[in-house]
């Protein structure tokens, strides 16, 4: 799986749509843009003797292959530096994930790590509990109130997946965007919402309202194919919708189980996250998903791991917010990203079912 492509025009406005949201973050003091190479280096924590306690949520769902691997490699690497992990198991909602958290305050940790639902000003009464307990605090893919956070770069991948969408689509025609319902996962919001922007200045697109998917409790592949089923069935022209753009795999896989249904091989697919499913699928030449983005949740790990660590051993640790790069691929580079998943998702798995994951 890579970062970036091999350089050609679409993947160099891809780059330059990607610096200039990193440009935006770096300019202000509270934040830092990193490379992936800078978040692969591991910070090398001192070792005080002190063995670091550090509190984390595992509150993915079935869905959740993406934040499962972050938890793999947040736990790993605070393993791997002579810390200890204290893990409560949660649901994939925002009441879980606080439930969660409030309960690993009183577990004797050093640190505690939030997210990934739940925004800086809904967490603020857990961050200011935690400071008087004297525990530190950091933000896994949300930022956190006086904490250092490592987050996705939301905005550069709503603008590498608008340019891919606007290039392959010759920037003409319509698009409808899915996602997790509103307000359920901040990120898929404000992705939505940037790319009706860009789309808005190009006179000859319009994007159509959007169309929800449920939540990570429900059977959302069901529920992607059913949303879309109505859609194409409220739409039987074939020059009414050129694409259809997922935030969420599970309802893309639901998407193109519905394009292939009524047998619409005119509307391409655009997909955000990685999952084995969803790469499965998309190597398949008899689809028509045309690109994806995604978040490399291993590195945000790693990132929020090394943190973690050095709050709880006492170092000065600025609260900056990282950002993660942004990964895409198209479709001949499915089956390789493919094998690289399965292989976390494996590492993942035996090690996180220890804490019960």
């Amino acid at each position: 799986m890579r970062e970036w492509l091999d350089v050609s025009r679409r993947e160099f406005m891809q780059r330059i749509s990607v610096g200039a949201a990193s440009a935006a973050v770096a300019s202000s003091v509270m934040a830092k843009s990193i490379s992936a190479d800078e978040l692969r280096d591991h910070v090398q924590v001192a070792d005080s003797g002190k063995k670091v306690k550090v509190g984390i949520g595992l509150n993915y769902g079935p869905f959740n292959q993406p934040w499962r691997r972050g938890c793999w490699r947040l736990v790993k690497t605070v393993l791997d530096g002579g810390g200890e992990i204290v893990a409560v198991r949660g649901e994939p909602s925002k009441d879980s994930e606080q439930q969660s958290e409030r309960q690993l305050l009183d577990r004797g940790i050093d640190v505690l790590c939030l997210g990934i639902y739940s925004q800086e000003s809904e967490t603020a009464f857990i961050v200011d509990e935690a400071k008087k307990r004297g525990i530190k605090t950091v933000g896994f893919a949300v930022p956190v109130k006086d904490s250092p956070a490592v987050v996705e770069d939301t905005w550069g991948t709503a603008m590498v997946m608008g340019y891919q969408i606007q290039n392959v689509l010759q920037r003409q025609g319509t698009l409808v965007q899915t996602a997790e319902d509103r307000g359920f996962y901040t990120p898929f919001d404000m992705e939505g919402d940037l790319l009706e922007l860009m789309t808005k200045y190009e006179p000859r697109m319009k994007v159509l309202p959007f169309m929800p998917g449920s939540t990570s409790t429900n059977d959302q592949i069901s529920k992607g194919r059913e949303n879309a089923l109505a859609l194409l069935q409220a739409n039987p022209d074939p020059n009414s919708i050129q694409a259809i753009v997922s935030w969420w795999w599970p309802l893309t896989l639901g998407a193109v189980q519905a394009l292939k249904q009524m047998n619409r091989k005119d509307i391409k697919v655009f997909n955000h996250y990685f999952s084995d499913q969803f790469l499965g699928e998309f190597q398949n030449p008899d689809n028509t998903i045309e690109f994806s983005t995604d978040t490399p949740w291993h590195i945000m790990g790693d990132k929020t791991g090394e943190l973690a660590l050095a709050l709880g051993r006492g170092e000065d640790v600025k609260p900056n917010v990282y950002h993660v790069p942004v990964t895409s691929i198209t479709k001949d580079q499915a089956a390789k990203s493919l094998a690289e998943i399965q292989d976390m998702d494996k590492q993942a798995i035996a090690l996180l079912k220890q804490y019960g994951g």
